[in-house]
């Protein structure tokens, strides 16, 4: 759900201001595009897309404007004007029904306006925006190498919550002497489609994934269960030739790390998904990643992608050993109100 600002009726040559959509769509596209150029994705650019389609259909955008339409991100937030000319943007949106939790999202200034405090206006009008709405605290992403943006977020009292680390290789490498041994008294085996499994591997997210994180998106079982649903999908994928694999690693009848792993074909990417309990970190990275690469190597014609969270650095260490790129790491922050 997004909040519309409604468009200021007079008019203004410089500063800070809210968004016009009516007017102003077109110029905030483009600043959107020279300001994240090398980091849009498919997603990214789709968004951008339909941005400027929206400006060149005014009529349409001015009947959604009508009708309070809340479903377009571009459509709330500020934007800094000078000349005539928008050189900083902010959106403003809040997430999901609950007026507590508010976004902030494509906080972009022009190259030659940097450093000037813009960007300083922008968020502290949003924080003003989200006070007056009665919000509690705002959420942003930002990339990891972003230092300025970074050091302005901290400075704005934004705290890192969490993050993901996406990597990428784009072969199936071998180690020569094969996968290191599991540690003594651990045991790898298929997961079930059943209850106990279930509900093990719902405690190991629980273990796993930090407070913080739990607190913003609570976890939910069905995200780690496998069902009787999932064992047909998965059975016609082997059929057609490439299964995935679900694999439990067991200390004492106690799972404390799963891994999935699920080959694509048609150029589609491979994926690894891993998580260790804490206790456990450091000894099962490289034997489990290396045994699920050495499971995908008889696809290896196609790469393969993994998201995983920057609080297990260890594994992260270990996809970059092993021959892993770091696409993109995005981090999370958090401003109580």
């Amino acid at each position: 759900m997004s909040f519309l600002i409604q468009p200021s009726t007079k008019s203004q040559s410089y500063g800070l201001r809210p968004l016009n959509p009516l007017t102003d769509l077109g110029q905030v596209a483009n600043l959107i595009e020279d300001a994240f150029s090398t980091d849009l994705d498919y997603s990214g650019q789709s968004a951008l897309n339909e941005l400027r389609w929206l400006n060149r259909f005014k009529p349409l955008l001015w009947w959604m404007l009508l009708v309070n339409f809340d479903q377009n991100d571009f459509l709330s937030g500020f934007v800094w004007e000078e000349d005539g000319r928008i050189v900083g943007n902010v959106t403003v949106n809040q997430m999901g029904i609950s007026p507590r939790r508010w976004l902030i999202s494509n906080v972009a200034v022009s190259e030659a306006y940097r450093g000037c405090g813009i960007a300083t206006g922008l968020l502290g009008a949003s924080a003003e925006l989200v006070k007056n709405q009665n919000g509690s605290y705002i959420l942003l992403q930002v990339r990891a190498n972003n230092a300025p943006a970074i050091y302005l977020y901290n400075s704005l009292q934004f705290q890192q919550i969490g993050g993901t680390a996406y990597l990428k290789i784009n072969y199936i490498p071998r180690p020569p002497a094969g996968p290191p041994p599991l540690p003594n008294g651990i045991v790898l085996r298929i997961r079930r489609y059943d209850w106990y499994d279930n509900r093990q591997v719902f405690q190991l997210a629980k273990l796993s994934i930090p407070a913080s994180v739990q607190k913003e998106w609570p976890l939910r079982q069905r995200y780690f269960f496998l069902d009787g649903y999932d064992q047909f999908k998965d059975f016609f994928r082997r059929l057609a030739g490439y299964g995935p694999a679900h694999w439990v690693a067991e200390k004492e009848q106690q799972i404390i790390a799963t891994v999935n792993i699920c080959p694509n074909l048609f150029r589609q990417p491979h994926t690894i998904d891993l998580m260790v309990h804490p206790e456990h970190r450091n000894n099962l990275e490289e034997p489990l990643i290396t045994r699920a690469l050495n499971y995908l190597s008889r696809w290896n014609n196609q790469y393969v992608t993994v998201k995983h969270p920057v609080d297990h650095p260890e594994a992260i260490a270990i996809y970059k050993s092993i021959g892993f790129y770091e696409d993109q790491t995005l981090l999370w922050m958090k401003r109580e109100i």
